[in-house]
Formats: C-alpha cells, sequence, structure tokens
C-alpha cells in the first residue's frame, strides 16, 4: 500500500521553481487516470520565512517543513503505507529519514541516494548556504568542522542543532549505510567525509559497465546489514545533456531508461519502506522534457509498490 506524500516548497534550493514540480507530475497522473487511485497527503506550509543566515539560508523554514514531513512520513509507515515523497528541494528528506527513524526508531536504515551531489555540506563547510546540500550531513549528525572554511553564528548554529534533531534522535543513519549512485558534482569538504568513511559510489560507468539487475543486487547487497533502506532520486541524477529542468544539471548521469529499470528493480526489494522524487523544476523544463522523464519514474515505482483507492487526504 502507498501514499503520496507532496512537500510543496523549494525554500532548501539555490533556484526557485521546484516546488511547482510536484504540481507538473501530479497533473501528468491526473491524465493518466493513476491520480484517481492514489491517496495524497500534502505538507501545507503556512509558515512565515523566519530565521536566516548566509550560512544556512532560510533555515527556521526548512526546519519547519522538515518536521511536518517527519510527522506525516512517521504516520504513513505507522498505517502500515509505503510513503512516496514527491519534495521540491532535497532539503525535506532530512524530514523524511527522521520521519522513518520515528516510525521505526531500532531500524538500522540504509539510504540509497540517487544524485549528482552529496548533500554532505554543512553551515561551516557550504560556500552557498543552501539546506538542499546539508541533508546526508544533518542526518548523520556531523559538523565536519575538519573541513571549516566558515564561521557561523549562534543563532545558525542553534537552529542547526535543531535541525539535525529533528525527529528526536540525532544520529539517524551511519555512514556505511549510505549508498551514492551516479555522484559526480562534489568539493572537498564531501569529498573528505565520503574517504574518510568510506562511503560507496557507484558511479556512472559502473553502471554502464554491468546490467541493471546486477547493479541494483550489488547495491542491495551493500546493504544487507540494514532492516530497511530508503531510497531517494534526485532529478539531477539524470544526463544533464538532455535533462535541463533542474537547479543544477549534471553532465555524465544516468539516463532515464537506466534510471527507470534500477529503481524497478530496487523497490521490488521488501526492506524498502520509501521512496522519494525530488528536484524537478519546470522553470527550466525545455519542452516538459524532464517532466515526461520523471514521470516514467514515478510511474514504474507506483507500478512496482502497490496503490490502494483513494481515502480523504490529510493536510496540515
Amino acid at each position: 500500500m502507498s501514499v503520496i506524500i507532496t512537500v510543496r516548497s523549494d525554500s532548501g534550493a539555490g533556484f526557485r521553481g521546484s516546488a511547482q514540480g510536484i504540481a507538473a507530475l501530479l497533473d501528468l497522473a491526473t491524465k493518466s487516470g493513476i491520480s484517481d487511485r492514489l491517496e495524497k497527503r500534502d505538507c501545507v506550509v503556512s509558515f512565515a520565512e523566519g530565521f536566516t543566515s548566509v550560512y544556512a539560508k532560510n533555515i527556521e523554514k526548512v526546519l519547519y517543513i522538515c518536521e511536518e514531513v517527519c510527522l506525516e512520513v512517521c504516520e504513513s509507515l505507522v498505517s502500515g503505507h509505503v510513503p512516496i515523497v514527491i519534495s521540491g528541494d532535497h532539503s525535506s528528506a532530512t524530514g523524511t529519514i527522521a520521519g522513518i527513524k520515528k516510525a521505526k526508531p531500532e531500524s538500522r536504515l540504509g539510504i540509497i541516494w540517487v544524485d549528482a551531489h552529496a548533500d554532505l555540506h554543512t553551515p561551516y563547510t557550504s560556500c552557498t548556504g543552501n539546506m538542499h546540500g546539508m541533508t546526508l550531513a544533518a542526518s548523520l549528525g556531523m559538523d565536519n568542522v575538519a573541513c571549516l572554511i566558515r564561521d557561523p553564528d549562534k543563532m545558525t548554529l542553534d537552529f542547526w542543532g535543531r535541525f539535525k534533531r529533528i525527529g528526536g534522535l540525532s544520529e539517524k543513519i551511519r555512514p556505511s549505510d549510505i549508498v551514492y549512485v551516479t555522484l559526480r558534482d562534489l568539493e572537498a569538504q564531501e569529498s573528505h567525509l565520503i574517504e574518510k568513511y568510506g562511503i560507496r559510489n557507484f558511479t556512472t560507468k559502473e553502471l554502464r559497465d554491468m546490467k541493471k539487475k546486477v547493479l541494483g543486487t550489488l547495491i542491495l547487497k551493500h546493504l544487507k546489514d540494514c532492516t530497511d533502506i530508503y531510497l531517494s532520486f534526485d532529478t539531477d541524477s539524470l544526463e544533464g545533456s538532455i535533462s535541463k529542468g533542474t537547479g543544477l544539471p549534471v553532465d555524465n548521469g544516468i539516463m532515464p531508461k537506466e534510471a527507470e529499470e534500477l529503481i524497478g528493480i530496487i523497490l521490488k526489494d521488501p526492506k524498502v519502506v520509501c521512496f522519494e522524487i525530488t528536484e524537478l523544476n519546470p522553470s527550466f523544463d525545455v519542452n516538459h522534457a524532464t517532466t515526461n522523464m520523471v514521470y516514467h519514474i514515478l510511474e514504474k515505482a507506483l507500478s512496482v509498490l502497490k496503490i490502494e483507492p483513494t481515502h480523504k487526504a490529510n493536510s496540515r
């Protein structure tokens, strides 16, 4: 049984517009008739901008959003659903991970991060201060002060501390339980953590050199000691030369059909408890090409995961 959780915010991104990606995908679902068979829950954000800083832009608003996402994901899992999160930007995944751990506190959670970027920055290391680049560092409970290039003020660090503790637990995942797929655009501060902890990245070349089923099997084998798995797909993981509908397209990425097949294989594993699609930005999407690519990936996910008839949607 699956439920769609929509997070219509792009406050954590460097460019506005990705909040509209949710509507673009759901419009296609409505036209195809799938929407009528889906339970949908909206994380409605009615919150002033709040505190922000150059070290962590819109951190108070992103914190509030992630707390709401945490509750929705937790509630869905406790109710026996598999949440499919469609979000504007990847900062909301901090709430998704927190929600999984809140619902399953004894779980050893594996993370499959299909993304061009590592999202391992902190207010101490981020040049941009964009929160969508801090998701996994926050979920790991890390500051990475060994690589600091900035000196955040006390207010920023107070909010950062709260951000890391969403759901009541700071260290929600282990570095060894993260697997990157097609990671290819990262900075020295992130590379330091990846090398220090030996975090696995399955490159685009590896993807091409082996069949998708073999790669899917290797990814899941790497997480064999985990009790649950969360699969997160960032639109910028797609090949940047053909997929422009995202804030930060990067060349040498995964092709749409490859992504569709690989995600289909991984979602068949019974350990998968949550799937997320994020960072689709229609503002940059030429002729809706990327929207259509990402929608086919969503369709594939829905064909693998069980769909229940629509119930009355909950909103906050």
